[in-house]
């Protein structure tokens, strides 16, 4: 059974690793970036205050109460209600049973629940991310942009949006 949270715990420093290393398009410091962030919303869930520098929010999704998937998103600072998704993933072993469109579909409702109306996403334009890309396509987000050489010489950042 297929499950959703959004109140982070801190073992899911280690669930989040763990996610993001399994996917093989993760690299090592993509990883640890996703650790982090993980950190620095624990950190602003317990603390109760402003002290980290941005919105950060998790959403998990648990299957049979293992944690298979996790958004990391937050609001735009400077905007009224529009939203962004930093990091999706969902752990290899758990690939292909729709659970990715599942969590996006949440992450909406949530989103919303807040009182956001747009959501935002920037991914790679590296072959290695078509799939990443055809998955947003099929979601429902429309390419805002593709911006060239964003992320490197060779490498497109294209951005995503979808009205809530």
């Amino acid at each position: 059974m297929l499950t959703f949270r959004d109140h982070i715990i801190p073992e899911d420093i280690e669930a989040v690793r763990r996610i993001s290393s399994s996917t093989g398009v993760f690299d090592s410091a993509d990883t640890e970036i996703t650790v982090e962030l993980a950190r620095d919303a624990l950190a602003q869930q317990q603390n109760g205050d402003d002290e980290i520098a941005h919105d950060i929010r998790f959403l998990f999704a648990e299957q049979n109460g293992q944690t298979c998937a996790y958004a990391c998103y937050g609001h735009i600072a400077d905007s009224d209600s529009t939203y962004e998704l930093y990091w999706l993933s969902t752990h290899n072993d758990f690939r292909g049973q729709g659970i990715g469109k599942k969590l996006i579909t949440r992450l909406i409702e949530k989103i919303q629940e807040l009182g956001g109306s747009k959501l935002y996403i920037k991914t790679d334009g590296k072959d290695l991310y078509k799939p990443t890309r055809c998955f947003y396509d099929s979601c429902g987000f429309t390419v805002e942009a593709r911006l060239k050489q964003y992320y490197d010489k060779n490498d497109d950042c294209y951005i995503y949006s979808m009205c809530l």
